[in-house]
């Protein structure tokens, strides 16, 4: 089957399907978001944040305003090093250019590309589960499971909270993933993240023409393969020891099925050598640039313990398995290459999860994709069963819709509802991670304007989170996997805070870190022993509200 003879066996009614499950998601998934605006209460402004990582979303928008200002190169505002150069990234470039050329804020330029690309999203995934299902019924069907379908993780988070809290030390968060992390799942990559849209938009498209590469021996799609990597492997290099290993254990069964047809292994080549040039730009960027380097380093995401995984794919994988061992047991896997694919894409990516690389959680990204279509797989074995056993019970589901979304809910939806409310809730009770005073807005623009050296700016961490979202300067200290020598600048802020530092500790250590301004809050003032007005080594030059900016006098 060629792509084209793919696109023809996707009938309009299903194309009609796509577009009304894409308003719903538009829909759904901007309430929240709309929500948390209007509600914005007096003296703040909603800085376009939710529950899942608002640590990364606001290095997103750094990015972003890097772009409205006219930086293609990007460099790293949450730490204090002086950088030279920067990392070209080709998606925060796209969403940089929209803001500049619209004049949008980062948040709302991030809020439209993601509500473009969700027709998009949804286009290509129901193609690539088209290509294994030639059914309607069961591309429709698994389709609506990649759309509303997600763990069980929602049904323990009281229990878990009474045995631990989440954020243990160390860098494995221990939480249901279906609770947090949106590359896990379908239905939280479109609620949180065009730029992880994009990257399974790749990952499925980088397959899907690797696969017909071999199916139809035409090396036009090996190259089409090689350059969507390149593009996919500029902003997410992760996911090239992960695309390459599970295809190269599926071509080396095929190798082995088909008795010695070698002659595959060439449109692997050539798809690895095309996409090979952003992975050997980010390994010279990471051996030249300190920065870069350090933050690599940095980049630590482990995967949380497997019952943390089992809980947020639940049913979901519970039943992918059933389905992989229902199509095992019918000897169906080893004629059909597609379902050899699939299952060494599950088997493979789950134990990917646990390899010892430090970001080996990443790799949980459209894990869930093969998982439906077994499921799929699994619910019509289940069906045959019911109808040869148990016809009416059969019968009596079978015209029973309300039941059927109910036990869906059930069983598949009740973490997606959850994670949307949870979302509203925050935003009703005017979260302080939502919603930020407005000086802190005033604040990052008289330092935009009057830092002329564009030194660092101190402050306390929350602060040193925010400004880099706002403002095109670097702080102290930020997000941690951000920060370079993070650990370091921590202990050193708490010192400094607790005014261990004499006059002239501290101004050696303002030139250490290249600090010009010192951004002090009512908060600090409270509980901090530091009190920036009685330091003879500061001016204040700024005050509103409860903030206040102070020059160092060097």
């Amino acid at each position: 089957m060629t792509f084209k003879q793919l696109l023809q066996t996707i009938s309009k009614k299903e194309w009609r399907w796509v577009l009304i499950l894409a308003l719903i998601l538009i829909t759904l998934t901007s309430v929240p978001y709309i929500y948390a605006y209007l509600n914005t209460p007096g003296g703040y402004f909603y800085n376009g944040l939710h529950a899942l990582t608002p640590g990364d979303v606001s290095v997103y928008f750094s990015y972003i305003n890097q772009v409205k200002a006219g930086h293609w190169l990007l460099q790293d505002y949450f730490t204090s090093e002086a950088q030279t150069g920067g990392l070209f990234n080709i998606i925060w470039l796209a969403i940089g250019l929209l803001a500049k050329l619209f004049n949008l804020s980062a948040p709302l330029a991030w809020q439209i590309s993601r509500l473009v690309l969700i027709p998009v999203f949804l286009a290509v995934i129901y193609i690539f589960i088209s290509y294994f299902w030639a059914e309607k019924n069961k591309r429709l069907l698994t389709f609506l499971f990649a759309c509303f379908a997600s763990g069980i993780g929602a049904y323990f988070t009281l229990a878990l909270e009474k045995i631990f809290y989440a954020s243990l030390p160390g860098y494995i968060y221990k939480w249901p993933i279906d609770l947090w992390m949106p590359e896990a799942n379908i239905f939280l990559t479109i609620y949180h993240s065009p730029y992880l849209m994009v990257s399974v938009i790749m990952l499925m498209l980088s397959f899907l023409f690797l696969l017909l590469a071999l199916s139809n021996n035409d090396y036009r799609y090996s190259v089409m393969s090689g350059i969507l990597g390149l593009i996919w492997f500029n902003f997410h290099p992760y996911y090239f020891p992960y695309f390459f290993l599970i295809f190269g254990i599926y071509l080396a069964i095929l190798i082995l099925k088909n008795k010695k047809n070698y002659g595959l292994i060439w449109h692997f080549l050539l798809c690895l050598v095309l996409s090979a040039p952003s992975i050997i730009y980010h390994y010279y960027k990471i051996k030249t640039d300190l920065v870069i380097g350090a933050r690599a380093g940095l980049n630590i995401s482990l995967t949380p313990p497997l019952i943390f995984v089992f809980l947020g794919f639940g049913f979901i994988l519970i039943s992918a398995l059933l389905g992989l061992y229902f199509q095992a047991r019918k000897k169906e896997l080893w004629y059909n290459d597609n379902l050899i694919f699939l299952a060494v894409w599950l088997i493979s990516g789950l134990a990917l999860l646990y390899c010892p690389i430090s970001f080996a959680r990443r790799f949980a990204e459209g894990l869930e994709i093969p998982m439906l279509i077994f499921t799929i797989a699994a619910i019509w074995e289940i069906k045959a069963f019911l109808i040869l056993k148990f016809h009416k019970t059969h019968d009596f589901l079978k015209g029973n819709y309300a039941l059927l979304i109910f036990l869906f809910l059930i069983l598949f939806g009740f973490s997606t509802l959850f994670n949307v409310l949870r979302d509203i809730v925050y935003f009703q009770e005017h979260y302080y991670k939502y919603y930020i005073p407005l000086e802190y807005q005033a604040a990052a623009d008289w330092l935009q304007e009057n830092n002329a050296d564009t030194g660092a700016i101190l402050s306390n961490e929350f602060s040193g989170s925010l400004l880099p979202s706002l403002t095109n300067l670097h702080v102290y200290i930020g997000h941690d996997q951000e920060t370079i020598y993070y650990e370091e600048k921590s202990g050193r802020l708490a010192e400094f805070w607790n005014n261990k530092y004499e006059d002239q500790a501290a101004l050696e250590f303002f030139k250490k870190y290249g600090i010009s301004y010192i951004l002090y809050s009512d908060t600090d003032r409270k509980y901090f022993a530091y009190q920036a007005e009685q330091k003879q080594y500061l001016a204040k030059v700024w005050q509103q509200g409860q903030l206040e900016i102070y020059k160092v006098k060097y």
